[in-house]
């Protein structure tokens, strides 16, 4: 009897140890579909990760004012900025990250701007009231405090843009932050 087990034992432990390694293989592979990139490369790298996870560590150059929603890193050139928003399991981001290193863990985003957008943003923006939640946010120092007019300037200056692209749409870029660490 036990001659019989013995066989059927070796043949349950291969299976099970073959069901194993398939689920470690999973897991390496769900480690590896997220890319990491550098905010000095993000700009090539970013239309190839739509929708894709990303990691990027950077400097909080800026916190928007209104709500914490939004923040900007920077690398130590400050040429490029990188806006990085909260995601469903963030509700802001702390005013004390400016100045401070992080790492971000999100989905890479894009945002489409064409011709209807930007006639939609100038009614907005030609409406008494103003509408801070209509726009591009760029992170520029001072975004948040623009008149109508800088508003205005804006949306013209993003009209030429995209007259001289030869395409239907602009691509902003952002990430949507899943997690972030304050690096020491």
């Amino acid at each position: 009897m036990t001659k019989r087990l013995f066989p059927l034992a070796i043949v349950v432990l291969l299976a099970m140890t073959a069901c194993n390694q398939g689920n470690k293989d999973t897991a390496a592979n769900s480690k590896n579909d997220t890319t990491r990139i550098a905010i000095l490369t993000f700009e090539k790298q970013a239309d190839s990760c739509i929708d894709k996870p990303v990691i990027i560590e950077g400097t909080v150059m800026h916190l928007c004012k209104h709500g914490g929603k939004r923040m900007f890193l920077v690398d130590a050139t400050d040429s490029i900025r990188v806006e990085i928003t909260t995601g469903p399991k963030i509700a802001k981001f702390d005013d004390a990250l400016v100045g401070s290193k992080v790492r971000v863990i999100g989905t890479m985003r894009e945002e489409r701007i064409d011709s209807k957008y930007l006639n939609e943003w100038e009614a907005e923006v030609k409406k008494p009231e103003e509408n801070h939640n209509v726009g591009l946010h760029t992170g520029a120092k001072g975004h948040e405090d623009q008149g109508a007019q800088d508003k205005l300037d804006q949306i013209n200056s993003l009209r030429e843009d995209l007259k001289n692209s030869g395409k239907d749409h602009l691509s902003f870029y952002s990430i949507e932050a899943d997690s972030y660490k304050e690096l020491k």
